[in-house]
């Protein structure tokens, strides 16, 4: 099917998030210059029903809507807003060469000091580095480029317009030498295809040859026709594929019953790409870029809280447990007063009052901000 361009006005572009996208990719914000994408990957969960919108699955790769005030919009509206971490841009192809909306979004960012995190296939992203670097000079830059495998079969099944993965991996070379923190989002880990420790193991060393210092993991969602589509992509490697995923994702007796795969599988590729990055010498996560500030030791708590959300996840901890440190951790995050300002003058017991903390976390709290040495004398 023919490629086709749609040029619109939108009257928004910035998408605020309730909440940090804690213990992942850090941002607040979001703000993208195209909807749908010409690489057409047949996992790509924008093509599930829960993401799609009003988009049409089967053009998402052929019709792209083209923001043209995508620079105009993210202007007027940063200026409204306190800087942190945005995910701009998308530099596919040919969209971002004929148009070059994601290099003017770049310019905003810079001007309104935000930082930068982006998750990206396309090397063309390289063409902006000087951008990245500026960026990350005035603030923080980071980049995750998006790998799923090496498998050239696995490549051709599911994501066959997509950029050769060697070029990401030398564009992860290139930026190596840039001083931007970069990485591997190895999302989306397709099961039973692509989620044996060898594969796996064999990604995480390309990319720390070629500089990374991170990787991120995730499973392949099953919805709606993007469901339907990676089904196809699978059964031409292998037939008896299906029936394996419907167990997997709950779906044996009501199709789509579930777009995410079990708790224990998610559990078992988590931990097994933890114990990899630490034998490989690199992260399983992106530490936090924390302004400096009156603000800066809640964003500081908010993370160690945010990291033991995840820990206790990989331990499949109970879910209340686990409920208690990500609310705990959306209070101190979101809180507009210092939290050790909160100690110095209500001690651990005015901690225990701020929503979704109480005694035990609170007493949590107070050791973490004696451990960091903030300069406290505090009464009860």
């Amino acid at each position: 099917m023919k490629l086709e361009f749609q040029e619109y006005l939108p009257k928004k572009i910035v998408n605020v998030h309730k909440h940090v996208d804690g213990g992942w990719f850090w941002t607040k914000c979001s703000a993208h210059p195209y909807i749908g994408c010409r690489s057409g990957c047949e996992f790509c969960y924008l093509r599930g029903g829960i993401n799609l919108g009003k988009r049409d699955p089967q053009i998402f790769d052929t019709h792209i809507k083209v923001k043209l005030n995508s620079a105009e919009l993210l202007r007027k509206e940063l200026a409204r807003l306190t800087p942190d971490v945005i995910n701009a841009g998308d530099w596919q192809q040919p969209a971002e060469d004929r148009y070059l909306l994601s290099r003017e979004m770049l310019k905003i960012v810079a001007e309104f000091s935000f930082p930068l995190f982006v998750v990206e296939r396309s090397p063309l992203l390289l063409r902006d580095l000087d951008l990245l670097e500026e960026i990350n000079h005035i603030s923080w830059s980071c980049v995750a480029y998006s790998i799923s495998n090496l498998d050239p079969n696995l490549k051709r099944a599911f994501e066959p317009r997509s950029p050769g993965v060697q070029r990401r991996l030398d564009s992860m070379r290139i930026l190596s030498n840039s001083g931007i923190l970069f990485g591997l989002s190895l999302m989306p880990i397709i099961p039973f295809l692509g989620d044996d420790r060898a594969q796996i193991e064999e990604l995480i060393i390309a990319a720390r040859d070629h500089g990374a210092k991170f990787v991120l993991a995730g499973g392949m969602t099953m919805d709606g026709e993007q469901a339907e589509r990676t089904l196809v992509a699978a059964g031409s490697i292998s037939p008896d594929v299906e029936l394996r995923w419907r167990e997997l994702y709950n779906q044996k007796q009501q199709p789509n019953s579930s777009a995410n795969p079990s708790g224990e599988y998610a559990i078992r590729l988590g931990n097994m790409v933890r114990e990899l990055a630490e034998k490989h010498g690199i992260m399983d996560q992106i530490p936090r870029y924390i302004a400096d500030g009156p603000l800066a030791m809640n964003k500081l708590l908010a993370e160690k809280l945010f990291v033991k959300v995840r820990d206790l996840e990989l331990e499949a901890a109970n879910q209340q447990r686990i409920w208690r440190f990500r609310k705990a951790a959306w209070t101190v995050d979101e809180l507009e007063t210092s939290i050790a300002d909160i100690y110095l003058s209500k001690g651990e017991s005015g901690l225990g009052t701020l929503p979704s903390i109480g005694k035990n976390m609170a007493s949590q709290i107070a050791s973490w901000l004696t451990s960091h040495k903030v300069n406290l004398t505090h009464k009860e």
